[in-house]
């Protein structure tokens, strides 16, 4: 969990922690300014923990943020694995891949097909899948959703028993949205009417699954059982 701790210590956000009160807490303003990913990642380690040299797979690389590629990395750098990435933009894929250690690999693909071509080819089953391409547009949610779900069911034949999910931009509630302008407001008013709110993963939360959901804030979070 060094790595992990590392690795948020240096992002910041809104997501603040009373150590006092040993709370976490979105725009209270107490006590230490933490990425809003942070509890979801933290869950997702403490997971890991389980599994000796995990098979790692990732749609979108993370240029920003929290820089999810450049942590799965050093994650397979120090404790060994395997880790793949898959972007559609070859502009990213080649600035970063000379970042990469010997037991990670940046694909150029469309992610939808490389999902797919992992699980015609009998390639090893994952033991952590995160799912973090095409970008959510909250008031157009559904292009997102769509592709989160066709990579969904295009990686789910290679899925078994522990592997985690992981799916970006999926908020259970306002609450947890990092931000305060009027899209939090207009989102409120939709999860008044809607009972839920748009998300990247919005689709995949309804499909039928063998998981459980082990936390869900802005992230959701899953063990497949």
């Amino acid at each position: 969990m060094e790595l992990l701790e590392y690795h948020f210590n240096n992002l910041h956000g809104n997501l603040y922690y009373d150590e006092r009160a040993n709370r976490y807490e979105m725009f209270s303003g107490r006590g230490k300014a933490m990425h809003i990913n942070y509890l979801t990642f933290k869950e997702l380690f403490k997971n890991m923990l389980e599994i000796k040299e995990p098979i790692i797979l990732e749609s979108g690389i993370s240029s920003y943020g929290i820089n999810s590629t450049h942590l799965f990395n050093e994650y397979v750098r120090k404790y060994g694995g395997q880790f793949w990435s898959c972007d559609i933009n070859p502009e990213l894929v080649n600035k970063y891949r000379g970042d990469m250690c010997p037991g990670s690999k940046l694909i150029c693909d469309d992610s939808v097909s490389f999902f797919s071509n992992w699980s015609l080819s009998g390639s090893p089953s994952p033991d952590v899948i995160y799912l973090d391409s095409y970008d959510l547009d909250f008031y157009n949610p559904e292009p997102s959703a769509e592709h989160c779900l066709k990579e969904y069911n295009a990686i789910l034949p290679s899925v078994k028993r522990n592997t985690l999910l992981l799916i970006d931009d999926t908020p259970s509630a306002p609450y947890w949205m990092d931000f305060r302008d009027k899209l939090y407001y207009d989102m409120i008013e939709y999860y008044k009417v809607n009972n839920c709110l748009p998300g990247k993963g919005m689709s995949v939360i309804k499909e039928p699954k063998n998981a459980d959901m082990l936390i869900h804030n802005y992230q959701v979070l899953y063990k497949f059982k």
